[in-house]
């Protein structure tokens, strides 16, 4: 069942405080052992526990952030990266706060500019995420301004220039 000693992040066991890698045959089987299973309750909220404890003591490692930066900044956040700088507006660009990654923090008034895909209004696991993650920021002051970047994208350009103009109102104040 056990293989050679190794370092393989993927497959591995240990037996009698030595690690070994895993053959693919044990690892399929494991798999299939595995299948249909499902955590209990208590096990679910304990790797909760865990997994928040470890993102809080390493905000860098914030899965949203490793995988929505891997590619680098969205366009629609590169615009508005844009708009920000040409209204002098002072922002902190993926501002950590506890678990969660702000696009644009506006430090002063404790504001969070969010530019937001569809999957932001589509998904509902994204929609809950988000609702909690607005009542986090409110509890501890601040307030979460969210773009919908399909809808800004639909406005002409007089009304792109209406929307910059009360989006910068509010960020300046």
């Amino acid at each position: 069942m056990l293989g050679k000693k190794g370092n393989n992040q993927w497959g591995k066991a240990k037996e009698n405080g030595e690690e070994y890698i895993l053959s693919d045959e044990t690892r399929k089987k494991m798999s299939v052992a595995s299948t249909g299973r499902k955590h209990s309750d208590e096990t679910k909220k304990n790797l909760s526990k865990i997994r928040k404890q470890f993102l809080t003591e390493n905000p860098e490692m914030v899965p949203y952030k490793l995988n929505h930066y891997s590619n680098g900044p969205s366009y629609a956040e590169v615009y508005w990266k844009g708009i920000l700088d040409s209204h002098k507006v002072d922002y902190i660009e993926q501002h950590p706060v506890s678990l969660y990654s702000l696009d644009f923090a506006i430090l002063e008034s404790k504001i969070d500019l969010e530019i937001d895909g569809d999957q932001h209004y589509l998904d509902k696991r994204v929609i809950e995420s988000d609702k909690r993650r607005t009542k986090y920021l409110s509890d501890r002051g601040w307030t979460v301004i969210r773009i919908k970047w399909s809808d800004y994208q639909k406005l002409d350009r007089k009304e792109k220039e209406e929307y910059i103009k009360n989006i910068i109102e509010k960020l300046v104040r």
